[in-house]
């Protein structure tokens, strides 16, 4: 039964990554989200089988079945990937609650932005307060309202400081207002030391990258797949984490 479990959440996460992926990038572009997908190459619409998480990619030898142009592989891999971190959450949490039911939207709203920052710079504010909306929900039904409210606030606050603090010392924003504001979510899902951690984790992650790239002073670096990684590995390990560091300092 287990396995038959983890193969239908693989199926979920790969499905909601596909959806993700599309918001991500149609939002921004004001492309209607109710149209049919089609070929970037000859925009022919696509069959149901065509969109099919992985499977579209497999049947079809990764090319347009229409003009035979290649499909990118960029597309099965991100719902791999969605796959994977549903997946994932799944055995760590262990159990089908409304726990895993956060941290399943908490997932779709991060890969819809990663997908927007990555393309445009651009945060889509209606995904993440859609997600806000279905955070407050779940901890007022497990009565844990004011400690994630608290939570929200005070990230807020920090990243408003950081942010200002950025832009007096650099003279220009070195903090985008819509990676701020993400946090008013991000604080549903992490208490408020979680949350310092993600932020940490985020600026760490995104130091080596700019560092590895080279990423010229002045440019601009998509970083809410930074925070993505660093809110999810927090999400699942950041306790061990915090003990871990705390048994370090002898605490």
């Amino acid at each position: 039964m287990e396995i038959i479990y983890g193969i239908f959440i693989f199926l979920l996460g790969a499905l909601f990554a596909s959806f993700a992926y599309l918001l991500g990038y149609r939002i921004p572009r004001n492309e209607p989200k109710k149209s049919r997908s089609y070929c970037d190459h000859c925009e022919h619409q696509l069959r149901l089988i065509d969109v099919f998480p992985i499977l579209g990619y497999v049947v079809n030898l990764g090319r347009c079945r229409y003009c035979k142009e290649k499909i990118s592989i960029k597309y099965p891999l991100f719902e791999i990937l969605g796959g994977i971190l549903f997946l994932s959450t799944y055995m760590i949490i262990g159990d089908l609650n409304l726990e895993l039911l956060l941290s399943f939207v908490l997932i779709t709203v991060l890969l819809i932005q990663t997908v927007s920052d990555l393309y445009y710079h651009e945060v889509i504010d209606r995904a993440w307060l859609i997600g806000l909306v279905f955070f407050v929900i779940i901890r007022i039904i497990q009565n844990d309202f004011i400690t994630y409210l608290l939570s929200s606030i005070g990230l807020f606050g920090v990243l408003i400081a950081i942010a200002l603090l950025g832009q007096f010392a650099f003279k220009k924003e070195s903090l985008g207002g819509g990676d701020v504001k993400l946090f008013l979510m991000i604080g549903f899902a992490l208490t408020f030391v979680e949350g310092l951690l993600a932020i940490f984790l985020a600026s760490f992650i995104g130091l080596i990258y700019a560092l590895l790239t080279r990423i010229k002073s002045g440019k601009e670096m998509a970083f809410i797949p930074m925070i993505s990684i660093g809110v999810l590995m927090t999400y699942w390990f950041g306790q061990n984490m915090i003990q871990w560091y705390l048994n370090l300092l002898g605490m």
